[in-house]
């Protein structure tokens, strides 16, 4: 009876820690480590924060409170916000912490220009034309050819 009860013992213990975790965090046999978890899980990284904008001003979110440049966000001085980067200040020392990990941030492709084709003769046009539809009549829908090599 005893081993029976120190087995559960030793069970909810385990699935208690297991519960802890995070679940948006990689799995540790993946060999990644989170931005939170490399700076020691310090004061610095408000955890499951987000910005918001209003009326033109950046705003961080962290849990139920917003937070404007200028306020202090526990110990530290919020001293930046972007939509990559949160600046940190604490103590004399200026921290910058990732909003997402692993993405850089680049300028667009230029858009393709489509190459128009030219347009049929009128006598081709005409030839074309269904029986039902007088050629004087305008088309009610134009039909346009997509531009080669452009995804939808």
């Amino acid at each position: 009876m005893k081993r029976i009860l120190s087995c559960l013992c030793f069970s909810a213990a385990a699935w208690a820690a297991a519960a802890d975790r995070d679940p948006t965090a990689p799995p540790a046999e993946a060999g990644l480590v989170m931005p939170s978890q490399a700076a020691g899980g310090g004061s610095a990284s408000p955890q499951g924060s987000s910005v918001i904008m209003q009326n033109g001003q950046p705003y961080l979110v962290v849990g139920t409170r917003l937070y404007a440049v200028g306020q202090k966000v526990g110990n530290a001085k919020l001293e930046r916000i972007t939509e990559t980067e949160i600046w940190l200040r604490e103590g004399g020392q200026l921290t910058k912490v990732q909003r997402f990990t692993g993405i850089q941030r680049s300028a667009a492709k230029p858009a393709v220009a489509c190459a128009v084709k030219p347009a049929a003769s009128s006598a081709r046009a005409k030839r074309k034309a269904s029986p039902t539809q007088s050629s004087d009549s305008p088309q009610a829908v134009t039909p346009v050819a997509p531009c080669e090599g452009a995804q939808p």
